[in-house]
């Protein structure tokens, strides 16, 4: 039995393996490269591969960080109220 089909859907199998050599300069020039863009090392690669261009994701700055906080806290008071109407007491 599935219990959470749509996952499962979202989520593909990566198993096969592509190796590439190169110096071990190239190498760190294409790590600090997928790190200034914000991507994950294979992430990256995986990118430049199939469509060669990777778009840069601008770092967070605070006002980001703080509104992301902002979100997942109001998240937490709508799931706790949720929970209430939900859970209602008979007496």
């Amino acid at each position: 039995m599935k219990r959470h089909p749509q996952k499962e859907d979202k989520k593909t199998n990566k198993t096969a393996f592509i190796k590439v050599r190169c110096t071990a300069e190239e190498k760190v020039r294409i790590r600090s490269r997928a790190t200034n863009t914000g991507r994950k090392y294979s992430d990256y690669c995986r990118e430049m591969l199939l469509s060669g261009s990777v778009i840069a994701v601008p770092p967070m700055g605070d006002n980001e960080k703080e509104a992301l906080a902002i979100l997942r806290q109001t998240a937490l008071f709508y799931a706790h109220i949720s929970n209430l109407i939900k859970v209602k007491d008979v007496s």
